[in-house]
């Protein structure tokens, strides 16, 4: 069956990244069917077909074969299982394959220690015999961390000694986890990129990071990076992309060390939390690009169209009532996003606000100023 026959995008999950997606496919004039468990997704109402059903739900998932020319993902945490199914009728970017690697943090170092990328030193644990061989090695400061069902800062615990690492580990539920050398950390980045079914890779500028708490709190475009290590993050990136046969759109996230080495910390194989910048920031948004990639449209260069700042906005700022929104409109720079969640909760992302400007000092001044602001209870 062709494109003409099917007529929507499929999207497996309807949480913000899909209501982003979804937002520019329909600028571009394209369909959407997204399919989420949960009715209350900020995705389902702007949805031009909505599907409530669970992701092995394989009766329900015959609707995204039969009715959709291709479809994505807007996170990891599906099985894989659910994207091989649906391979067996459409295309699915990215691939089965892939999200079996990605969503797993045993298998995505194991790809990456194979194709000689360099990552911080790990050790796999599943048993406290594990944990007894590694009574004498020396990389602690470390973090432990489930190998699966791990993003913003879930299922992680550092770990400071060995003597600490059998109570952790019990604490993570005894799953199978990773260890991890703790980086001397200099600066975090990531680099998103949309990449073509002919194999073209149209990288986004790269994004400085910095967390709270684990989860992201602020990027800011373009970082500061010399043209040496700005050089080796994109032969890094376009390592991966190839080595995976990676088709969608992708975040790398990457540690560079004060003696300035240069670390791959997570693969994401979707849009990534630190390119919602380039909604406004960029000519070609991350969401743009992955809209391009999936309806088979020509590749599109993102240029940065002044630097940027991006800062999250997580459900602890509601603790004290409504956040002061408003103040915003007294901003031209800043753009507000909500993502229409209906019940906020502490580290629950609800939001994230951007500033562009000629300096990228002055962002980053205005856009700490407006968060200020904003959470004060509004009158």
């Amino acid at each position: 069956m062709t494109k003409k026959n099917r007529k929507y995008i499929g999207m497996l999950g309807g949480g913000q990244l899909g209501l982003l997606f979804l937002q520019q496919a329909k600028k571009n004039n394209e369909m959407v069917l997204v399919y989420d468990p949960d009715k209350s997704c900020p995705a389902a109402k702007e949805a031009n077909k909505y599907i409530s059903a669970e992701y092995d739900d394989f009766k329900s998932l015959d609707t995204i074969a039969n009715e959709c020319y291709v479809c994505s993902t807007e996170f990891e945490n599906i099985s894989y299982k659910t994207l091989e199914y649906l391979e067996k009728s459409i295309n699915v970017f990215p691939s089965s394959e892939i999200l079996k690697i990605t969503q797993n943090r045993r298998l995505e170092k194991k790809f990456l220690k194979r194709n000689n990328i360099p990552v911080t030193d790990f050790f796999i644990i599943n048993s406290q015999n594990d944990i007894k061989n590694l009574d004498s090695t020396d990389i602690y400061p470390a973090i432990l961390k489930t190998t699966g069902l791990g993003y913003d800062g879930k299922g992680q615990i550092n770990v400071d000694s060995y003597q600490q690492l059998s109570s952790v580990f019990t604490e993570l539920g005894s799953v199978e986890c990773i260890l991890e050398r703790k980086v001397n950390l200099y600066k975090e980045v990531s680099i998103i990129a949309g990449c073509y079914q002919n194999g073209h890779i149209e990288f986004l500028p790269i994004s400085e990071n910095k967390h709270l708490d684990n989860i992201l709190y602020m990027s800011k475009v373009p970082a500061s990076l010399d043209e040496v290590i700005t050089h080796e993050i994109l032969e890094i990136s376009k390592k991966i992309i190839k080595n995976l046969s990676y088709i969608g759109v992708i975040g790398i996230e990457f540690f560079i060390s004060k003696d300035q080495k240069v670390l791959v910390n997570e693969i994401a194989p979707r849009t990534h939390n630190s390119g919602h910048f380039s909604i406004e920031g960029c000519d070609i948004s991350q969401f743009q690009q992955q809209v391009n990639v999936l309806s088979g449209c020509k590749p599109s260069k993102s240029n940065l169209l002044e630097p940027s700042v991006m800062i999250n906005l997580l459900g602890d700022i509601w603790s004290q009532g409504t956040p002061n929104f408003e103040i915003i409109k007294q901003y031209n720079c800043a753009s507000l996003h909500l993502y229409g969640k209906k019940t906020s909760r502490k580290k629950r992302k609800m939001g994230h606000i951007t500033v562009t400007d000629k300096s990228l000092k002055t962002a980053v001044n205005i856009a700490e100023e407006i968060y200020g602001k904003i959470q004060k209870k509004s009158k």
